[in-house]
Parts: structure tokens; sequence; C-alpha cells
């Protein structure tokens, strides 16, 4: 798997903090805070719908995630515990939308220095945000 390198990116930072993670223990299940949601990204998405079917979607163009939403916490981390699933919440990670509204985020993308692939996974970011909101 290829480490993202601009930083600014929820979505690497979280595929960045995996790997990372994934370094020091690799037998734990990963689940991040993203926004109003939990998701598992990566291998961790394959493992856990061994035990528990979440509908995998796009990540990235190479990365799948799952999820559910995060009123509902409290209820999968029972069905974890009782498959004796080592899962480790990371709560740090946010959506842009809780840090600033997706109209500064939009306005503070440089358009003349951006790469295609950036451009489509800022894309994907702005509409899981507006999605968020119309569900919030």
């Amino acid at each position: 798997m290829k480490k993202h390198t601009e930083s600014g990116e929820i979505m690497s930072k979280i595929y960045n903090k995996y790997l990372e993670l994934k370094e020091m223990d690799s037998s734990k299940l990963y689940l991040f805070k993203s926004g109003m949601f939990y998701i598992f990204i990566a291998d961790d998405c394959e493992r856990i719908n061994d035990y528990v079917v979440l509908k995998k979607v796009k990540f990235t163009n190479r990365v799948k995630k799952c999820g559910f939403p995060a009123n509902v916490l409290e209820d999968y981390l029972r069905v974890f515990k009782n498959h004796n699933l080592n899962v480790e919440i990371i709560e740090d990670f946010t959506l842009v939308n809780e840090k600033r509204n997706v109209y500064d985020y939009i306005l503070s993308i440089d358009v003349n220095n951006i790469t295609p692939l950036e451009a489509l996974e800022k894309l994907e970011e702005i509409k899981e945000i507006v999605e968020n909101e119309k569900r919030g």
C-alpha cells in the first residue's frame, strides 16, 4: 500500500495513521471516527466483514471503507466483543465540515496546483461532507 503525501487531506491522514498503527500492531482492527460515522478501511474493512456485514464503498481509488453511524457505536461494540475482536477506536479524525464549512474548504483548494488524482479525492471528500450534512 502506498502512502499518500498530502497531509492536509483527512482521507490521507486517516490512511497514513492506519498504516502507522498496522506497523505497530497488525492484529488489531482500527475503527476511525469520521464525522458522524465510524469506519474501517483497507484490510480491516475486509476482515470485519467476516463477522459483520457492512457495505463496502471506495475510500480512495485503491482502498475500500465500510462503517456505521456514530449513534449505533455501542451496538457494534457489543458485537465486536461477542466475536472477541480486538478493535481500537481512533477518535482524532473528523471530517472537514466539523472544522469549517464546505465553502471555506472549496475556497482553500489551490486549483492551479493540484493533480487530477488529488482533485478527484477532494471531490469525493466534498461529496461525503454534503451527504453527511443532508443526513445530519
